[in-house]
């Protein structure tokens, strides 16, 4: 199965568009030479309790917009006080319930897909395990209210995603393009893919699935060369400073950008059985492993989440409120997801399911009717 969390890469080092701001970086990234690790992480600490989120006086308005806390009554402030029971500094509140996220759709569309859907994923791992007789529900009210709060949770980052610029999806804000790429179109295809194995996915959508499936990997080639791209810049502003980020730390960013961006070719190769092999192959698939629909409908689901993970510790990072390594640690486990996912429903349904890509794949001549 191919890695899940994989799209949602961080734009660590932002080369600047003027002197103003490569000197604002270099004032930002002094190291202090032979420090221990523990003066290392207390130094961090302090830059990251000290940090300015937003700007007033940014030209973007987007930047303006997260360093305004909303502080209004009524449902916002009750939503809001919960941050405050989790962080009673309020410095949590403050850099996350900002006017940037347009009545909170984000926030709360995220809370619901990910601390209902989680623990959803664990408590249908546990059923199935108890009684391995019948095919677990993939589609319902509550599964079909993850998928929406997860879709709505995915497209209203997109207003969001502008870091440079006030264009919406300005080619040329590679930040803004991870996040919207990367974490936006990833997690959505992931959603579809669910979708298509809930037995819920219409029958006149069957037609456009080629078309559909080229688009998805576009999204995925793109997100791809979009963080390499990025890589390579940040490894060539690092040359040209005065004051130059650490080695080691350097190798993080450059396993975070890897690990976010290469794998996610790897969901092609599985999506391929969507649109070439159609319902005929899926019909083959469970006519040979009976409860072959539970292990790809929650390797759809399971990746859209370890996705929304990643994106939702990028946005952390992004307002100072996790290190470079809590980011990279967050990532593999929502790398993890759905791989984890499917190797308990091969442990728990036996031969009644593969969870071998050569045995199953429409990709290695699966279900090719002659």
């Amino acid at each position: 199965a191919a890695a899940a969390a994989a799209a949602v890469g961080p734009a660590v080092i932002e080369e600047g568009d003027d002197d103003e701001e490569e000197a604002g970086f270099e004032e930002a990234s002094v190291v202090v030479l032979d420090e221990t690790e523990d003066e290392r992480r207390a130094r961090v600490k302090a830059e990251m309790d000290a940090a300015v989120i937003g700007d007033a006086n940014s030209k973007v308005v987007m930047e303006r917009l997260k360093g305004q806390e909303d502080d209004d009554g009524g449902l916002a402030a009750l939503l809001g006080s919960f941050l405050v029971f989790l962080d009673p500094t309020g410095t949590v509140r403050r850099r996350l319930w900002t006017r940037a996220d347009f009545m909170h759709i984000h926030a709360v569309s995220g809370a619901y897909f990910l601390f209902l859907g989680i623990p959803w994923l664990v408590y249908s791992h546990v059923t199935n395990a108890l009684d391995t007789s019948v095919p677990m529900a993939t589609s319902g009210p509550f599964l079909t209210s993850l998928l929406v709060a997860g879709l709505v949770n995915a497209l209203s980052a997109v207003p969001m995603s502008k870091f440079n610029s006030n264009k919406m999806l300005d080619m040329r804000d590679l930040k803004a393009n991870g996040f919207t790429f990367g974490g936006t179109g990833l997690t959505t295809m992931c959603l579809y893919i669910a979708w298509w194995f809930s037995g819920d996915y219409p029958d006149f959508l069957r037609p456009f699935d080629i078309p559909i499936f080229l688009f998805w990997a576009l999204v995925c080639a793109g997100t791809t060369a979009n963080w390499e791209v990025m890589l390579q810049q940040n490894f060539q502003a690092n040359e040209r400073r005065r004051v130059k980020v650490p080695e080691k730390e350097m190798r993080q960013k450059a396993i975070l950008y890897r690990l976010a961006s290469w794998p996610n070719l790897t969901q092609l190769s599985f999506m391929y059985s969507i649109p070439f092999g159609g319902a005929a192959w899926l019909q083959q698939c469970t006519a040979q492993w009976p409860m072959q629909s539970t292990p790809m409908y929650h390797y759809g689901i399971a990746s859209a989440m370890g996705y929304a993970l990643s994106m939702f510790s990028e946005t952390l990072r992004d307002r100072k409120l996790v290190t470079l390594e809590q980011d990279l640690l967050v990532l593999i486990v929502g790398f993890t997801f759905p791989m984890v996912s499917v190797l308990l429903d091969g442990l728990t349904y036996g031969s009644a399911v593969t969870i071998s890509p050569p045995e199953y794949w429409a990709l290695f001549g699966f279900g090719h009717l002659g």
